[in-house]
């Protein structure tokens, strides 16, 4: 349990540097009450994610990783108060890779629905 708090905390402090250069990510709109799908590529071994600016009423604790990758490690944290969703592959590892998180929030009209980002990746 203690190398996964280590493993979130480098996660979410990269994430504020150079994982841009790790991970490239074609985010479109959250739909609330569905399954977004997200596509992007990332670099082997290197930790990665993105932040979710518009993500309605969901607060952060309210995401968590419901299906994970098989090659690689998610997480889910809080920057700023903003929801934010790491990566890391397996070290050497090339290939598809893919995980789900789920959360729930929206609008006013959607605040119990539950929602996911299916996040489709390419390790390179």
């Amino acid at each position: 349990m203690r190398g996964l708090a280590m493993l979130t905390t480098a996660l979410l402090l990269a994430l504020g540097g150079a994982s841009e250069a790790a991970c490239r990510f074609d985010l479109g709109k959250i739909y609330f009450g569905f399954e977004t799908p997200v596509r992007g590529e990332a670099d082997s071994g290197k930790p990665c994610g993105f932040a979710l600016s518009a993500a309605g009423t969901a607060g952060s604790s309210a995401f968590h990783v419901a299906r994970p990758p098989q090659h690689g490690v998610a997480i889910t944290g809080d920057n700023a108060g903003m929801p934010v969703i790491g990566y890391r592959s397996a070290a050497g590892y090339r290939g598809p890779d893919e995980f789900v998180v789920s959360f729930v929030g929206g609008d006013i009209r959607l605040r119990d629905q539950e929602s996911g980002i299916h996040v489709y990746l390419d390790v390179k």
